[in-house]
Order: structure tokens, then sequence, then C-alpha cells
């Protein structure tokens, strides 16, 4: 019930966001135009990107999977990905991807836990990734960044945000280090998300050349999909350095990526607008087109797990057909 009354709320501020920012005539003129005179070859190398960012996301979960001591083809570790891809891209609310993931080797008799655990430390190695980028690219332009008050802000609120979450995986290292976890009350808040990052953080250390080499596809993740948007910024002819577009994009991910709204959507294009327009004069219906279209680039991949879905059904109904 709680799942589905935030879902609703998501959806609302989406929606009344994306309504408001198109609410003027003008405005939705002015963006279409921005839409059509679009550059194809800077679409196309943002979808590219895209690809070959979600093309090594399947092979990092295939390292946490070999630390788990599940042996799959490569073809499997593929569809069972681009399947769960779809379900986050396109179905929001319903089934999540990982719990696709699960389910898929659970009915291949795999164990419950080590699946899990395998989709737990995928989800986790990329979390030491986004907090050296962000920092070394909003660093690197600081200046730049305090030139507006709001972003200032902005900017300040991520260097908190970094410190908090840092601090938490410093905690969490420490408690499931020392093994103090299991002095924690039965009812402590969190005591069972706490037992699967202690179990993630000893496969990690346990496994460190394996965590050394996911940790470095997340890095090439994160700016894979970074330079997608960067891409989609190209296309809609805004000429801009790498370096300025990087230095902005950790607080548009961390921002759309909290649960405010469905996918980011609406709160990205906003977020975009007002960096964008305060720091390099770009106009609103200019920044929303990159917004959107560095979106859809990176989920139209997931349509690839549409159709590899029937293979995936067959699969999981044969397995647990009694």
């Amino acid at each position: 019930m709680k799942k589905r009354l935030l879902l609703t709320l998501q959806t609302l501020v989406s929606i009344g966001l994306l309504v408001w920012i198109f609410w003027k005539p003008e405005f939705r003129a002015q963006a279409w135009q921005v839409m059509s005179q679009a550059q194809p070859g800077w679409l196309m190398a943002g979808f590219l990107v895209a690809g070959f960012g979600n093309l090594l996301g399947v092979v990092r979960w295939n390292v946490f999977l070999h630390m788990q001591g599940i042996r799959l083809p490569a073809w499997d570790v593929f569809r069972i990905s681009f399947v769960g891809l779809f379900f986050n891209n396109f179905l929001v609310g319903a089934v999540g991807g990982d719990v696709v993931k699960v389910v898929w080797l659970a009915a291949r008799g795999h164990r419950k836990s080590p699946a899990l655990l395998s989709v737990l430390m995928d989800r986790m190695s990329g979390l030491p990734p986004l907090i050296v980028a962000s920092l070394v690219f909003i660093l690197w332009r600081l200046q730049w960044l305090q030139q507006s008050p709001v972003v200032a802000g902005v900017t300040h609120f991520i260097f908190v945000y970094l410190a908090v979450v840092t601090a938490l995986m410093v905690l969490s290292f420490f408690l499931a280090s020392t093994r103090l976890i299991h002095r924690l009350p039965e009812r402590f808040p969190g005591r069972a998300q706490i037992h699967e990052f202690n179990a993630a953080y000893l496969e990690f250390i346990k496994s460190w050349p394996q965590t050394l080499w996911a940790s470095f596809l997340s890095l090439i993740i994160l700016l894979g999909h970074f330079l997608t948007f960067y891409c989609s910024a190209r296309a809609f002819s805004l000429q801009i350095p790498l370096m300025d577009f990087f230095a902005i994009m950790p607080a548009v991910d961390i921002i759309s990526a909290m649960p405010v709204s469905l996918g980011g959507f609406g709160v990205r294009e906003q977020l975009f607008a007002t960096l964008l327009g305060d720091l390099a004069g770009v106009p609103a219906a200019q920044a929303v087109s990159i917004s959107l279209g560095g979106a859809l680039l990176a989920m139209v991949w997931g349509l690839f797990g549409l159709a590899l879905l029937p293979s995936y059904r067959r699969v999981v109904h044969r397995e647990v057909r009694p």
C-alpha cells in the first residue's frame, strides 16, 4: 500500500512539473523548434555511448555473480540484464529489474541469498566512483559553479549529501568489520539492511581484485552516462566545454535520483533549466530538450529487454512449473 502511494505521488510530481514547464504556448513552440533542429550525428553518438554503458553494466554484474560462485553463459547474463533494464525503465513500480534478476536465478536453481547479494554488490559498487568523480568535477570548476547564488546553494547541498553518504558508508563498514552488528538490538532500525551490507563488505574485501575491476567499470559507466547527456547537449546545439558540463551532472543525477518524482522526470528538466540557465545563459527550452534527449537516449536501450522478455518468461515458467 505504501509503495503504491509513493508511486502515485511520484507520478503526480513528474506530471505536475512537466505540465508546469510546458504550460506556456511560446515555450512549447521554442522547445519544438529546438528539437526539430537536433543533429542526428550527436544523437546517434549518445545512443551508442549509452548502449556501451549498459553492456559494461552486464560485465560488472557478471563479476559479482562469479564472486558468489554463480556461473552463467554470457547470453544468459546479457538477456537477464536487459530484461531487468526494461522493467526499470518502462515498468516503474511494477517489478524492479533487480527482482527480475533474482527470480530468474532462483528459477534456475541458484540459491536466493547469493543471487540477492550479487545484485546488492552491483548496486553498491557504483557509490565510491560517484563520490570521487563528483568531487573531482565539482572542485575542478567550483569557481564557475559559484557564479550563481542558486547554483552555489545546490553545490553546497551536494557536498553535504556526499559527506553524509561517505560517513554512512564508513560507519556501515566499521560495523561490518568489527562485527558489532551482532550486538545490535533485534529492533534496531535498519538492522536487516546492515546485515546485508555486512555480507557485501566481507565479499568486497575477500575478493578485492574483482572489486577494483568492478569499481573501474562503475567509473567508466558513470562517465558514459554523463557523456550521453553531453552528446544530447551537442545535438541540441549547445556549445559548452566538456568539464563544465560534467561539473553540473553530479547535482542533476543525485537530486533527480531522489524518490521525489518518477524516474527523475520533471525534476531533472527543471535542474537543467536552472543550472544551464544561470551558468551559461542557456534558454529553458534548449535546456529541457537536452534533459529529455539524454534521458530518452538512455531509456531506449530497455526496449531490447522487451524483445528478450518472451525467452525470459519461458525459462521462468518452465523451471517453476510443478
